[in-house]
């Protein structure tokens, strides 16, 4: 008989996931460390994902193989008993009970790519996927997580589905679409600052703090074929700028369908990022220890004048959540002509690092970013130890 979990508890605990999300991570950590290759990321990693320094993100090579046979009904059945029944639906998805009990904006089954195989060389294998394939095969990692750690009191969060997934680094017997995190560094003469973003409007992981911009590994729309000129990381860097910076809408929605609001603006973007004003570095890959997400690191150097171009329009909160903003940051707004200009940003410097990067309420993959950049500081020429070359 399936004893299913009522619409109340159900509720409850997918509140307690965000609510309690630092002390989750911390124990998924904690629990898991076998699994990390590099002490300094909290992320699982495996030798070799690391790699020893910053890479140019052209160095990262992609992969696309064509089809995989995989419908992953058999890690949907090893969840099913968590979910309220839901009309209609023989044997519910995660997505099923989220969409049908939350209804949570924002949340829609866009096409993805799904990561197959992580080759340290780097090379990165995908085929096609889609959002909820990953929501209802690695999202129920936290679910079982949380309620673990309400059961055992805080001792404990493996569950039987982690179990049964046995290995983090065998990405078949669930769909991986990675994230995409970019720590966006503005590099002026004087000083270096970088920006962080309260996540408030997502389906996963809110009230935690995140690098932006960050976002799923997808083409922009569900229209787009899966090889194309947007199956290439930067093509998901500048969408996410022009999201989460300067506030466009989310062109895969398909309640918003592909509307740019400002082109003008989006193609300036994406001139700067394709021609080099941004310079991309690849940090490595891991996975966020409570969901086994893959999470794909980036960093994304700017210069003052070309980020102050790029991002005249930037916006503080958008439908995902908020810049981090202190009083002194609201006050570096500036005028330029009767027009605001973009914020400068945290002070990259080794205390307020340290203080993001070593906080449980920054999400793993944002601390991965902060700890490797700060490591790498000298090779990404963002040493506030030292004069900035122009």
């Amino acid at each position: 008989m399936r004893t299913g979990t009522g619409v109340e508890e159900f509720v409850r605990i997918r509140k307690f996931i965000s609510d309690r999300a630092p002390e989750l991570i911390q124990r998924s950590i904690e629990e898991q460390a076998v699994h990390r290759a590099d002490a300094g990321v909290p992320l699982l990693t495996k030798e070799g994902w690391i790699p020893p320094g910053p890479l140019p993100l052209s160095d990262v090579r992609l992969r696309f193989q064509a089809s995989v046979q995989d419908d992953h009904a058999q890690a949907r059945t090893q969840c099913a008993r968590y979910w309220p029944e839901v009309a209609g639906k023989a044997l519910p998805t995660y997505s099923d009970a989220v969409s049908h009990y939350q209804a949570p904006g924002h949340f829609f089954n866009g096409k993805s790519f799904r990561l197959l195989e992580v080759d340290p060389s780097p090379l990165l294998t995908f085929t096609e996927g889609s959002y909820f394939d990953a929501f209802d095969t690695c999202e129920p990692l936290g679910f079982e997580a949380a309620k673990r750690f309400e059961e055992s009191e805080g001792r404990s969060v493996l569950g039987l589905y982690r179990r049964w997934l046995a290995d983090p680094f065998d990405l078949s017997k669930r769909c991986c679409v990675p994230g995409v995190n970019t720590l966006t560094i503005r590099r002026a003469k004087r000083d270096i600052s970088f920006y962080l973003h309260r996540r408030t409007g997502v389906a996963t992981a809110g009230g935690t703090v995140h690098v932006v911009p960050a976002g799923e590994f997808q083409p922009s729309t569900d229209k787009a074929s899966m090889i194309s000129d947007e199956f290439d990381l930067r093509s998901t860097i500048i969408r996410e700028y022009a999201e989460e910076f300067l506030g466009e809408a989310d062109v895969q929605d398909p309640a918003e369908h592909d509307p740019r609001l400002h082109p003008d603006e989006y193609h300036y973007l994406k001139e700067v990022v394709l021609g080099g004003g941004a310079r991309l570095h690849y940090l490595g890959i891991g996975l966020y220890p409570l969901t086994w997400k893959p999470e794909i690191l980036v960093v994304s150097v700017f210069d003052d004048k070309v980020f102050d171009k790029v991002f005249a329009g930037m916006v503080e909160s958008m439908f995902e959540g908020e810049l981090l903003v202190t009083e002194r940051l609201r006050k570096s707004l500036y005028a330029l002509r009767g027009k605001k200009g973009p914020y400068q940003g945290l002070s990259f410097t080794e205390d307020v690092v340290c203080q993001y990067r070593d906080s449980s309420a920054t999400l793993p993959a944002a601390r991965a970013c902060l700890a490797l950049a700060w490591r790498h500081r000298e090779a990404l020429g963002i040493d506030p130890g030292r004069r900035t070359a122009r």
